[in-house]
C-alpha cells in the first residue's frame, strides 16, 4: 500500500488476523431484538451508558449519510440504518465485513461494507453527514493524525464526528492495569488513548465536547449483571461531577461539528 512501512504492514496484518479468526468463530447471524433496536433509536439513559450518549450526540439521522469508519461485524451499522441512515461501513478485516453484510441481509437493512484500510485508503471529500468510530481509533494511535484529518475532509460542512473510545489519563492506572484480573480480548498493537492523541482529535476539532464514562463501571469487563452495571454507571455519574476525576475515567465519547 502506497506509503506503508514494514512496521505498519506487520500492525495492519496482525489486526487483520485478529478479527478475521474472531469473525470466522460467529457461527450464525440473528435479527436484532425489537428491545435492541428501540435502545439506541430512543436513548433513556446516555447519562450513563457510552453507546447510548452516541446515538444520543446523533439526533435524528432519517436520510442522513454515514461513514462507520471500523466497523467490524456490523452492529452499529445495522443500528445505525434501522434508525433512517444511509451507511457506508468500512474494515480491514474481509471476514467481518462478510459477517456485516449478513447481519444486515438478516435485519432487512441496507448497508454498503466494504474492504478498506481508513489509514491508507481515501475517504472522500464533504461526503457525509456523520462519521462514526466506535471503538476503533485506538488501533491505529500511530496513523491518528492523518485519519482525523481524513475524517474531517469526508464530512460535509456542518456534518459530525461521533467517537467513543477507551482513554488512560492517569498513568499510574496504565501501569497496574497488568494486575487487574481482566481479560479484555484486546489486539496486541491496541492502545488507550492519552491526553497527547486528545490534543491530535482536538486540533482538527477544537471545539469537541466529551463526556466520560466507566470508572466503578469498568465492572462490565467482569460481569453481565445488568442490574450491577446499571448502578456501578450511576455511582460514574456522580463521581464524573467531581473535579479531576475525569482522569480516572475509562471510556470517553467525543462529540464534534465541522465548521
Amino acid at each position: 500500500m502506497k506509503g506503508m512501512s514494514v512496521t505498519d504492514g506487520d500492525r495492519y496484518a496482525r489486526e487483520r488476523e485478529h478479527f478475521d479468526a474472531a469473525a470466522k468463530n460467529k457461527k450464525e447471524v440473528t435479527p436484532m431484538s425489537k428491545a435492541m433496536i428501540d435502545r439506541y433509536a430512543h436513548p433513556r439513559r446516555p447519562h450513563l451508558f457510552p453507546r447510548e450518549y452516541l446515538f444520543h450526540c446523533l439526533g435524528d439521522l432519517e436520510g442522513k449519510k454515514v461513514l462507520d469508519l471500523g466497523c467490524g461485524e456490523g452492529l452499529a451499522s445495522v443500528q445505525l440504518a434501522h434508525a433512517g441512515a444511509e451507511v457506508m461501513g468500512l474494515d480491514i478485516s474481509p471476514e467481518s465485513i462478510a459477517v456485516a453484510r449478513r447481519r444486515a441481509d438478516v435485519n432487512n437493512v441496507m448497508v454498503d461494507c466494504r474492504v478498506a484500510n481508513i489509514e491508507t485508503d481515501e475517504l472522500g471529500s464533504a461526503q457525509y453527514d456523520v462519521v462514526w468510530c466506535n471503538d476503533v481509533l485506538h488501533h491505529i494511535v500511530p496513523s491518528l493524525d492523518l485519519v482525523i484529518r481524513k475524517v474531517k475532509e469526508a464530512l460535509k460542512p456542518g456534518g459530525q464526528f461521533i467517537a467513543r473510545e477507551p482513554v488512560a489519563y492517569a498513568r499510574w492506572l496504565k501501569a497496574i492495569r497488568h494486575l487487574v484480573p481482566i481479560t479484555t480480548g484486546g489486539t496486541p498493537d491496541e492502545q488507550s488513548l492519552g491526553r497527547r492523541e486528545l490534543e491530535i482529535i482536538l486540533k482538527y476539532f477544537p471545539d469537541a465536547k466529551r463526556r466520560y464514562f466507566e470508572i466503578v463501571a469498568r465492572i462490565r469487563e467482569l460481569t453481565k449483571n445488568r442490574w450491577l452495571i446499571t448502578r456501578a454507571a450511576q455511582i460514574d455519574n456522580l463521581l464524573l461531577t467531581i473535579p479531576g476525576m475525569n482522569s480516572l475515567a475509562g471510556t470517553v465519547v467525543i462529540c464534534a461539528e465541522k465548521e
